[in-house]
């Protein structure tokens, strides 16, 4: 049953149909999920680039800010002023001071600053140092630090600001800060000139909150962090692992890091006024993120088309297979059944199984014609059995009485009357035996005399006999009683009816494998609508004839044993002949 289904036509159009929709779709499917997935890479890079530029605009707003600050103070006369004073010792310059610390305040009250601002102080380089109230103070060695550091920075003239990243904690270097807790100690330190000539400086301390602020929005959306030019993570939106600040070595835009496992995509943008990198970190893991949500849509995609693609295959395969199960199902009844009548349900369809199905039934009736042909051959023969049989008497009183007859003319020495009984008697034994049986062509030649013999006793001078018979068909097999009923029928036929002496003339011929004998008379002849009239009337028995078998039967006789192929040739032309030729295979004893 496994390898009957396994060989079924559904089972293989199925099979093949189900492997072209999975190449297909598989195909079709990593096709999409190339392209779609470098679209979305694509679309990831570009808002990854636009998410940096906001977010360094919005830093540049707070940079333009600090410099306006300082171009305030740089302009405000109260602040200038104080800062001129060497020493604190008279009213004036303390009352100046006050004023200074009035402006810082309103300046920086006014600011977006203030809300990351935790230190704003104005000093010289006579130690004279000013904080905006809300700010930590500064005590000398503080103050002397800022001048080294003012006069290290400065130290070429230039006026540009000065931004550094510095730990709240004195005397301890950003760079030293690696642990959460000293991160949150981190400080950004702006030093502003306000005169390098004179030695006037604004210093501020900003909280990290400033680079966070504009991150803030985007945190759940990328993966973000803030490196420092020492590769040191300021502020990160996630979690590293153990090996991802080896992999910070190069911060080039569109580079791929690879960590804990995960492939990323790096997008960077440079923040030189800090010293800064802004990073962004997209996940170009195969199951992750946008590239999940693909395969998974690839998944859905695949299992929806194999399905449809089943339910499609399923019903063209059953609109094929069904007419070869009902052509199937016909054949298989004709094999068991033998009913070979006509199906109309085999070629409903116009197709090559409907083609089929034609050929089927044509075939199927042609058989039945064949098998009808068959039974009329076979009841043919059964009749021929049967008139046999019917014209029989009782053999060995005929023979006893034929005996007794011929020794009477023997003792009154009648030659003529010994050798018409002597060849009555041997076709009587020869019709007795059956006509069925096969003889030589000798035993043959030798009936057909002794009924030429019979005939001319009853028809005196009324026709002879001729033989031109080569003595290598002597031996040939031929069905017995198969010329006498022709040469009788060319006595009645041919010659009787003309009044006049005729001859019959008996041949023989061979082409290797078909003997042919020709028994062709001199008589009346017949034109052709006569011979098939007479063909017609020959199909029955002849009762008056010897052995009760008609010339028609002699054909059927030959073609039943030997074939269709071989029979009687009949040919004739009214006034000068009749000649009938029979034709059977070569076959010798």
């Amino acid at each position: 049953m496994k390898n009957k289904l396994k060989d079924s036509i559904t089972i293989k159009i199925l099979f093949a149909m189900c492997i072209c929709i999975v190449s297909f779709t598989l195909v079709s499917s990593l096709v999409i999920s190339a392209l779609l997935g470098s679209r979305l890479s694509e679309r990831a890079r570009q808002t990854n680039e636009q998410y940096l530029i906001t977010i360094r605009n919005q830093l540049n707003g707070y940079i333009g800010e600090l410099n306006t600050l300082g171009a305030l103070c740089a302009s405000n006369q109260n602040i200038t002023q104080a800062l001129g004073y060497h020493t604190l010792n008279n009213v004036s310059a303390k009352r100046m001071c006050l004023k200074a610390q009035e402006a810082l305040d309103s300046y920086l009250s006014s600011s977006s600053l203030t809300l990351y601002a935790t230190r704003l102080a104005i000093f010289n380089s006579d130690n004279i140092c000013i904080t905006a109230s809300a700010s930590r103070g500064h005590n000398i060695s503080e103050t002397e630090q800022l001048q080294e550091y003012a006069a290290a920075c400065f130290q070429n003239g230039t006026g540009t600001p000065v931004y550094s990243w510095r730990s709240a904690i004195p005397n301890v270097s950003a760079s030293a800060l690696t642990s959460s807790t000293d991160k949150d100690s981190i400080i950004l330190a702006c030093l502003y000139p306000l005169s390098v000539s004179d030695g006037y400086y604004l210093y501020m301390e900003i909280k990290p909150e400033l680079l966070k602020s504009p991150l803030a929005p985007y945190q759940d959306l990328q993966q973000i962090f803030i490196t420092n030019e020492d590769r040191s993570i300021f502020y990160s939106s996630f979690t590293p692992s153990a090996d991802f600040y080896g992999e910070l070595s190069d911060l080039t835009d569109g580079i791929t890091l690879q960590t804990g496992g995960r492939k990323y995509e790096l997008s960077s943008c440079r923040i030189p006024e800090f010293g800064i990198y802004l990073c962004i970190l997209s996940d170009k893991t195969l199951f992750a993120g946008d590239n999940l949500y693909i395969l998974y849509l690839l998944g859905i995609i695949l299992i929806t088309t194999i399905s449809a693609g089943l339910i499609i295959t399923r019903i063209v395969s059953t609109r094929i297979t069904k007419p070869i199960h009902v052509l199937t199902a016909h054949i298989r009844k004709i094999s068991e059944t033998d009913d070979f009548s006509y199906n109309p349900d085999i070629v409903t369809s116009s197709d090559e199984i409907g083609e089929i199905g034609h050929a089927v039934n044509h075939m199927a009736l042609h058989i039945q014609e064949l098998l009808t042909e068959m039974e009329k051959m076979f009841e043919q023969r059964k009749n021929i059995e049967i008139s046999l049989l019917q014209s029989q008497i009782n053999p060995h009183f005929l023979y006893n009485t034929l005996d007794s007859i011929r020794w009477m003319a023997v003792i009154q020495k009648s030659k003529n009357i010994e050798l018409t009984t002597r060849a009555l008697e041997n076709l009587l034994r020869n019709v007795a035996k059956g006509v069925g049986d096969k003889i030589t062509l000798q035993e043959e030649l030798s009936l057909v005399q002794d009924y030429v013999h019979i005939q001319k006793v009853r028809y005196v001078e009324v026709f002879d006999i001729h033989y031109d018979i080569p003595e290598e068909f002597l031996s040939c097999k031929i069905i017995k009683f198969t010329l006498q009923p022709i040469v009788e029928n060319a006595v009645f036929h041919g010659i009787e009816p003309t009044g006049e002496f005729g001859e019959i003339d008996i041949r023989a011929r061979s082409d290797g494998e078909g003997l042919y004998l020709t028994i062709e008379d001199n008589g009346a002849g017949m034109t052709p609508e006569k011979l098939q009239s007479l063909k017609e009337s020959l199909k029955n028995s002849n009762k008056d004839s010897l052995s009760g078998i008609g010339v028609a039967n002699v054909d059927a006789r030959l073609k039943l044993n030997y074939g269709s192929q071989y029979g009687l040739l009949y040919d004739s032309m009214p006034g000068e002949f009749t000649r009938v030729t029979i034709h059977i295979p070569l076959e010798r004893d």
